[in-house]
């Protein structure tokens, strides 16, 4: 075989090994909405969710990893570039949204592109007072009596609770400020 045949061969296997790679890297799903389809805000929608994202960014120390996201981040110091700001914030969470790259922008898109259980629950539902606070009563007791089908983690606080009782009979635990707690951990965690 001659040096124009070998090389043509070579120049087309490698060509072909490229355009496979390229169809399949463009081929795999995004992290986010695999793994966290439910958390993953509407960009044209979940306004209010949005302002509080903004505030977050705004308020961050340090920038993002996504350079649109950092953008946003750098004019949401600005004076005067909140519109531009927040535009930025929407068209780096789409990135994200279509990123297979989770290693590097997951901790961006928890933090900034993500719904958490706190935003989807209704204002005002979410207890956030002193374990001494007697808005805990209610729901907690709610909670106990409930009978029917419930989220894992509402299931595992209802258990926990049955526990903590039968272990803090001279303990001096606070039982009430352990499920407040465990709860508080929840609001975090995306929808």
């Amino acid at each position: 075989m001659n040096k124009v045949a070998l090389t043509s061969l070579g120049a087309a296997g490698i060509g072909g090994t490229a355009l496979g790679g390229a169809m399949l890297a463009k081929s795999s799903p995004s992290f986010a909405t695999e793994k966290y389809k439910h958390a993953v805000l509407k960009l044209d929608g979940d306004e209010d969710i949005w302002k509080a994202k903004y505030l977050i960014l705004k308020e961050s120390k340090e920038s993002p990893t996504n350079t649109t996201l950092a953008s946003a981040w750098s004019k949401s110091k600005e004076s005067g570039k909140e519109e531009e700001a927040k535009a930025l914030l929407r068209k780096g969470c789409g990135e994200i949204y279509n990123s297979s790259e989770e290693v590097k922008y997951l901790k961006d898109f928890k933090k900034f592109c993500a719904k958490t259980n706190k935003d989807v629950s209704t204002k005002g539902n979410w207890i956030t007072g002193d374990k001494s606070d007697s808005n805990w009563n209610t729901p907690l007791s709610a909670l106990k009596k409930h009978a029917g089908d419930m989220d894992t983690d509402l299931h595992f606080v209802k258990m926990m609770t049955t526990l903590m009782k039968q272990n803090a009979n001279g303990c001096g635990t606070d039982v009430n400020q352990q499920k407040r707690n465990y709860l508080m951990e929840l609001q975090d965690l995306l929808s």
